[in-house]
Formats: C-alpha cells, sequence, structure tokens
C-alpha cells in the first residue's frame, strides 16, 4: 500500500470516528448520565471540586489513583466545576486512542512480511468500531484515560526495546509511574518489562543497569504522592490505602468473581471503605495503612478458610476478563448501548478482539510476542486478584485489537493450517460468547432504573424518580429492595411523605428487616414527628437489639424533646453495643454535661480525643464541657487543639471562633 493510500484511509477512519463522537456527545449532552455523576463518578467530581476550592484532603490518605480527579480539578480550574467540558475533553482522547492504535501496530510490526500498512489499519478500525471506548468516554470515569496513557506506555515499550538505551528505559518507568497513578495495578508492569531486557539486551550489565532505570523513573513518579501521604496524612502509603478492601473483595467466592458489598447488610451510614466501622469496631482512629492491613489479613483468611473453593473462584473470574459479556458495575454498557443510536454504528463485540486477540498471539514475530505478553498478561494479572468489570479492561482492548487484525490477515493471506486456525476461531468465538457468563436482563434493568432514580433525585426531579422506581418495580416485582433503596432517594428529595409509602411497600416484603424502621424513623425525625421517629427505632432495636444506631438516635431525639434522662439512658445503650463510636462517644459526653454531670462528659471527651485525635467536634466539644466544668485553662488548650487542625469546615471554623471569644470573656473575668 502506497503512503498516500494509507493516509486517507487513516484519515476517513478518523474522520468517521470524530463524527461518531460528536453525533454521541449530542445525544449524551444535558441528559442524567452526563450531568449527574454517580457512585464512582461522584467521588471524582467530589474529589475535583474540593482540589479546585483548596482542600488537599487533610488527615487522610489518597484512597483512590489521584491522577484522574487532579486531571478533572485541572479541566474543572479552566471551565468551571461541572461542566460537560471533560467529556469533551475524554471523547477527544478516545480518538485520539484510534490513532495511537495505528501507531502502535506500525511500530510493533516493522518488518512484518506483506504487511503494507493493512495490520495497523485494520487494528485501528476494529477499535474504532467498538463502542464500549465511547461510551465510558461520556461518563466521568478513568477508564479513557487510562487507555491513553497505557498506549503511551506500550509506544514507549517498543521504543526502550528496540532502543534499550537508559534514558528510554527511564522514560518508560516515568510513563509506567503515571499510568500507575491513575490505576494502581499497572505498576505491575514494572516487574514484568524487565522481562523484555532478558529477552532482548545483549549483556547482563545491561541489563540491571535499565532495570534500575525503569524502576528509578517508576519511583520518581510515585514519590511526590508519597510524600503527600506523609505529609498531609502522616501515614506511609506509597500510592493509595484501597487496596485492603478491593482484594477483600476479590476473594468473595460465593458472588462467583463479580463486585459485590463486603458487608452482609447496607450500613446506616455509606462507608465503601469500611474505615468507619472498622474504627467502630476497634474505638480509635485508624491510619489508611492500617485499615488496608486489616482488610488484607481479612481477605487472606478468607482465602486460606476457602481454599477449596478459590481454583474455581479465580477461573470464574479469569473467564470473566475474556468472555465477551460487558460486564456492568456503576453504568452497563450492554443497556446504554441501545438507548444511544451513535452507538448503534459500532458493531464491533469485544468476543471478537478476545478470541481473535487471544490467537493473535501465535502470529506475531517472536520479540513482537513477548512486548504483548508483558503489556496484556501484566495488566491481566493485575487484576486478576481483585474482580473484573467491562471498563477495568479497557486498557488492554486496543493491544487486543492489534493481534486480532494480525490474526486476520494472516488468515486472509492463506497462511498454514488456516482450516485449523478458523476452527480453533470459531470454537474460541462459542466459548466466550457473552450468555455464557452475562448477569439476568431483568436484574440488570433493575439495577439501571435504581441508578437513574437516584440521579433525577439528586437533580432534585420527584415525578422521574418515583416514574424509574415504578420501572425498578417492574423489571424485578416484589422486591423490599426496590422500596427501601426508592426511599432513600426520596428521602434526599425531603419527600418523605413518599418515602415512608415506600418503607411501608418494603416493610411489608421484608418484615424482618431492622434498616426498613430505621430508615422510617429518620424520615420521622426530619418531618419532626417525634413520637412516631421513636416508636420506628423501637423496632428496629426489636429486630437487632444488638445495633447501636436505634438507641443514638432514640437519644438524639428525646434530648430534642426535652427529656434529657431518658435520652441519656438511650445513649449509655447506644454506647454500651458500640463503645468504638465516636459519634455515640461525642453525643453521649454532651447529654452528661446537659444533665450536669460536666466532669463525666470531660472525661469521656478526653478519652474520645485521645483515640480519635483529627475529630474535630471531639475537640470542641471537649473546650465546651471543660467550660461547663469550670476548668478554663483545660477549656483552651482543647480550643486551641481544634482550632489548629487542618481540614475543618466553615461551619466548625465559625464555631470554634464563638466558643474562642466566650473563653477569652470568660478568663478576662
Amino acid at each position: 500500500m502506497d503512503t498516500r493510500t494509507r493516509n486517507h484511509l487513516l484519515l476517513s477512519l478518523l474522520l468517521f470516528s470524530a463524527a461518531v463522537r460528536v453525533f454521541f456527545y449530542v445525544q449524551l449532552s444535558g441528559t442524567d448520565l452526563a450531568t449527574v455523576p454517580l457512585l464512582d463518578s461522584e467521588t471524582y467530581h467530589d474529589w475535583a471540586a474540593r482540589l479546585v476550592a483548596g482542600d488537599w484532603g487533610w488527615n487522610e490518605t489518597y484512597w483512590m489513583g489521584p491522577l484522574y480527579p487532579h486531571f478533572l480539578a485541572l479541566v474543572y480550574l479552566g471551565f468551571g466545576v461541572g461542566g460537560q467540558e471533560i467529556l469533551l475533553i475524554q471523547l477527544g482522547l478516545s480518538l485520539l486512542n484510534v490513532w495511537l492504535v495505528f501507531r502502535f501496530a506500525r511500530n510493533l510490526l516493522p518488518d512484518l512480511p506483506e504487511q503494507d500498512d493493512w495490520v495497523a489499519l485494520l487494528a485501528a478500525a476494529l477499535y474504532a468500531f467498538y463502542g464500549a471506548p465511547v461510551f465510558y468516554a461520556g461518563n466521568l470515569l478513568m477508564a479513557t484515560l487510562v487507555t491513553t496513557l497505557y498506549l503511551v506506555t506500550g509506544l514507549q515499550t517498543i521504543r526502550a526495546v528496540n532502543n534499550p538505551s537508559l534514558k528510554n528505559w527511564l522514560i518508560l518507568g516515568v510513563v509506567t509511574g503515571l499510568t500507575g497513578l491513575a490505576r494502581g495495578n499497572v505498576l505491575l508492569l514494572l516487574a514484568g518489562l524487565p522481562v523484555l531486557l532478558w529477552k532482548t539486551a545483549p549483556g547482563s550489565a545491561y541489563r540491571w543497569k535499565n532495570t534500575a532505570a525503569l524502576i528509578l523513573g517508576g519511583v520518581l513518579m510515585l514519590a511526590p504522592v508519597t510524600l503527600r501521604n506523609l505529609i498531609v496524612a502522616d501515614d506511609f502509603v506509597l500510592l493509595t490505602s484501597n487496596g485492603g478492601v478491593n482484594l477483600l473483595i476479590g476473594q468473595q467466592h460465593d458472588y462467583k468473581g463479580i463486585f459485590a458489598p463486603v458487608m452482609e447488610e447496607a450500613q446506616a451510614e455509606f462507608d465503601p471503605s469500611m474505615e468507619t466501622t472498622l474504627e467502630r469496631e476497634l474505638g480509635r482512629d485508624l491510619k489508611g495503612s492500617e485499615v488496608s492491613r486489616i482488610l488484607t489479613q481479612r481477605a487472606w483468611r478468607n482465602f486460606r478458610d476457602n481454599l477449596g473453593a478459590m481454583p474455581l473462584h479465580y477461573a470464574r473470574k479469569a473467564y470473566r476478563f475474556w468472555n465477551g459479556y460487558e460486564l456492568p458495575q456503576i453504568v452497563s454498557y450492554d443497556y446504554w448501548k441501545t438507548q444511544f443510536s451513535a452507538l448503534w454504528v459500532l458493531p464491533v463485540p469485544f468476543v471478537l478482539l478476545s478470541a481473535l486477540g487471544l490467537l493473535g498471539f501465535r502470529f506475531l514475530p517472536t520479540p513482537s510476542r513477548w512486548i504483548m505478553l508483558v503489556l496484556v498478561g501484566a495488566y491481566f494479572l493485575s487484576l486478576l486478584p481483585f474482580f473484573p468489570t467491562s471498563r477495568y479492561r479497557q486498557p488492554i482492548v486496543p493491544l487486543l485489537a492489534v493481534n486480532a487484525a494480525v490474526f486476520v490477515l494472516a488468515m486472509v493471506r492463506g497462511r498454514a493450517n488456516r482450516g485449523i486456525w478458523l476452527s480453533a476461531a470459531v470454537v474460541l468465538i462459542l466459548v466466550l460468547l457473552p450468555r455464557w457468563a452475562s448477569l439476568d436482563r431483568a436484574e440488570v434493568l433493575w439495577q439501571v432504573h435504581l441508578h437513574e432514580a437516584s440521579r433525577a433525585s439528586k437533580r432534585g426531579d420527584l415525578t422521574r424518580t418515583l416514574a424509574k422506581g415504578r420501572q425498578a418495580e417492574q423489571a424485578r416485582p416484589g422486591l423490599a429492595d426496590t422500596p427501601f433503596h426508592l426511599s432513600l432517594y426520596l428521602e434526599d428529595l425531603e419527600a418523605h411523605e413518599e418515602a415512608l409509602a415506600a418503607l411501608d411497600l418494603a416493610r411489608v416484603r421484608r418484615p424482618d428487616s431492622r434498616l426498613i424502621p430505621y430508615r422510617m424513623g429518620r424520615n420521622h425525625e426530619q418531618m419532626e414527628q417525634y413520637n412516631e421517629a421513636l416508636a420506628a427505632y423501637e423496632r428496629a432495636s426489636f429486630l437487632d437489639p444488638d445495633w447501636a444506631y436505634p438507641y443514638l438516635r432514640g437519644g438524639l431525639v428525646m434530648n430534642r424533646q426535652g427529656r434529657l434522662v431518658r435520652a441519656l439512658d438511650l445513649m449509655e445503650k447506644a454506647y454500651e453495643r458500640s463503645p468504638g463510636n465516636f459519634r455515640v462517644r461525642s453525643n453521649l459526653a454532651s447529654l452528661y454535661a446537659e444533665n450536669g454531670r460536666p466532669d463525666r462528659a470531660v472525661a469521656i471527651l478526653q478519652d474520645l480525643t485521645r483515640d480519635y485525635p483529627h475529630y474535630v467536634n471531639g475537640w470542641f466539644n471537649l473546650a465546651l464541657a471543660s467550660h461547663q466544668a469550670g476548668k478554663q485553662a483545660e477549656a483552651v488548650a482543647a480550643l486551641d487543639q481544634a482550632e489548629a487542625l487542618k481540614g475543618a469546615t466553615e461551619n466548625q471554623k465559625n464555631q470554634i471562633e464563638k466558643l474562642k471569644r466566650i473563653l477569652e470573656a470568660s478568663v478576662a473575668e
């Protein structure tokens, strides 16, 4: 193929891909999917918004990969917080990725006989006509950015192998480390890439020097994050502290390799990191490294205790990774591709890229095969201990497209044993067909409609929230979870009557659930129906006498009613059941002070601030209780501690300043 023809074909492909992305953005723009972030997307958005506001997350280690939220914050700085410009940028990156696939294939296979650029063009076309990357680019998720960085890492890998200088291997370490700042599992490449030196470099000294340069490059990228964790959180965490919880999720064999919560029942408060839960259990503030270590130990115990089930469990996870089903988590590509006609013109399924991509390894030249084995294999192995989803495997899809193109061209050009290989392709496609690993469609629709109800509630749209709740009910009739989740969204909307009606239905369907009467109590509280709230909390405590939350809330309600003795009694019961809960301890101390026992309040708050030294309200309440007890010096010292803490809200700062003036006036007298 001559250069002019190649360039025309590539340009045509890129123009078509650009048009699809523009069309998709037009359809997506303004929808709840684009404007109302949810779950991980909401976390990234909130994190970026806090960064723009100057909040660097004092006292907390990075829990998720920091690169994407910081990238998002830069976009927000330029265009305003919450704008959709980030989606345009990501769609632009996804278009760039089509071109990077072409470049990667040409650089990987410069000497392939009869190549004539057809492999590179076909690889770019296969990737361009696969719809998932376009869809994920339209969400506040890191899949697009990680894919771009992984392609850049792949290109630098080829450059470093072909010209194994210290500079090239140092740069390879830098781009690998940069990619790892987005998704930490990529850092396994730092261990895998030296294999290429042993296969290509001429001497052992050369190999060791380049390996050292690679590691140095990775360390240079990780060092600022590690230093930030030391300075901001006083905690030695190389990158993030979410490894433990993700490992624990990944060892739950009962869930057959998909994402599942690590608790038997949803908590009264959302706690995805399990940090708050563990702190309640242990009764003290935990650093991110401690949380990760505890959960890693639990993951290991779970693995060890279920050792006989683990081979099948890991086989299922591996199969789900390569299977053609677009396993949803947060968003379902399979559902949304039916809603956006822009995605209808992108018919290439993952099963084709997966099956042909795996077979394509056989037809790569040996050096190229080793490069691809390391890049694809290291990424696959890095995810295996955790859990696969469609968006997690996106970074290696471009590489599979290259392999698939190699396989197709090998078959077209009549390579030896073509009949055998074509038969193998058919068999592998059948083995990896989506249907063998797909979730129940009704379950997926149910989840989609509930997510849409949640988005509508965040936007303040009661009518759409109720409508999506009804659609979820139609998808899976009779579940208690449907009206229960709907009630949470209605509660956020302050539609308490509707929320209570939904909870009544949930209670009929599941009368033994402690959470249902508890949420009923919360709604009654917000409606200032305190007697009804107390009755609901009493039902919740009857269903689970060891649960602290109904007693905590009941004590707060009694306090509002001025029934201080009864409030104190309920709060003491909450403390008996959850002595490590900092909210219970703080409220118990406040009630002791209000009941004329400030010395007891001071004692509790002194223990609380010792165990939770970063809890601003604990120091503030200690200052207040000490003031009531006539201990002005201790009150001033406690308030100084509260004032010195970084990360306090404006409301907390105002309260501290107000009490400070009271204490100064008291000392002056």
